[in-house]
């Protein structure tokens, strides 16, 4: 039995048989097993195999399903973080002829947006600002010196996950840095940049699209291409980051071969290939 933790608006998708949700519990009713749905955020207890949505796990038969990044993407792990998901480990190489999946995507992502190169860096920052967690090689505001220690030149404009609330402590802390300010308008700032600094913003990843190299500070599933600082340390991180990078070959390899259409052909063998190599019994 599948034991599937959905939120009113998602249990009726998968109910109607819509998107990724409803691929899932054909695959597994196809198999013979029972669906039973539970809250988004309700205890996980029971018998039989659990599923999740972009919370953490619990015991050895659950796992997270969770978007990857663009709509209609998704990821099926047995860990809720993403630095840890099965792509983060597997080695990349390019190949060519993949160039209509950046192109198709960048046209969505930007629309009429025009691309420069406008001698700054791009840094979106993300929560806990005066805190180094387990997955980030330092803290975001240690992170904000060590970009302009490392590149004297260029300026840094930032923005503010819209989603986080900062401290008093945390924007003082902002106030007063010399070559620093913050913008709004994540897209439009992205486009303009010379590269992008962050712990692990998605926007690195949507940077990909538009050709914007990416110094990564943190642990994250689209690090391949990126100057990781956990890989190669500040100084060679920066020193790195403007190498060319096959950007078209990555994002087709990151989306379409490594993560789980939520719609077309071939979607629902995808998911049953993905939840076999979890050791589901299907």
């Amino acid at each position: 039995m599948l034991s599937f933790y959905l939120d009113g608006d998602k249990r009726a998708r998968a109910e109607a048989g819509d998107g990724i949700f409803g691929a899932v519990v054909r695959v597994v009713r196809s198999a013979g097993w029972e669906v039973r749905y539970a809250g988004q955020d309700a205890e996980i207890a029971g018998d039989g195999y659990h599923l999740v949505y972009n919370r953490a796990v619990e015991g050895p038969f659950c796992f997270s399903l969770r978007r990857c990044y663009l709509e209609k993407f998704y990821r099926i792990e047995a860990t809720n973080d993403r630095w840890d998901w099965q792509v983060a480990g597997l080695p990349f190489f390019a190949t060519p002829g993949q160039a209509w999946f950046q192109r198709y995507w960048r046209e969505r992502l930007f629309g009429g947006l025009t691309f420069a190169r406008g001698g700054y860096i791009f840094m979106p920052l993300q929560g806990k600002l005066l805190q180094r967690r387990h997955f980030q090689a330092a803290s975001p505001i240690e992170m904000i010196r060590a970009t302009l220690a490392a590149d004297p030149e260029r300026r840094i404009v930032a923005t503010l996950h819209p989603r986080e609330v900062y401290s008093e402590a945390e924007l003082d802390a902002l106030r007063g840095i010399e070559r620093f300010e913050l913008s709004q308008g994540s897209l439009t700032v992205l486009v303009g940049c010379d590269y992008v600094v962050t712990q692990n913003s998605s926007m690195a990843l949507t940077g990909f699209f538009a050709d914007k190299p990416a110094v990564l500070f943190a642990r994250i599933d689209f690090h391949h291409i990126a100057a990781s600082v956990a890989r190669l340390g500040v100084a060679g991180a920066f020193a790195a980051v403007h190498r060319p990078q096959p950007y078209a070959s990555y994002l087709h390899w990151f989306f379409k071969r490594q993560a789980l259409a939520a719609s077309g052909d071939g979607r629902e063998m995808q998911i049953a290939a993905r939840l076999r190599a979890h050791g589901w019994p299907l």
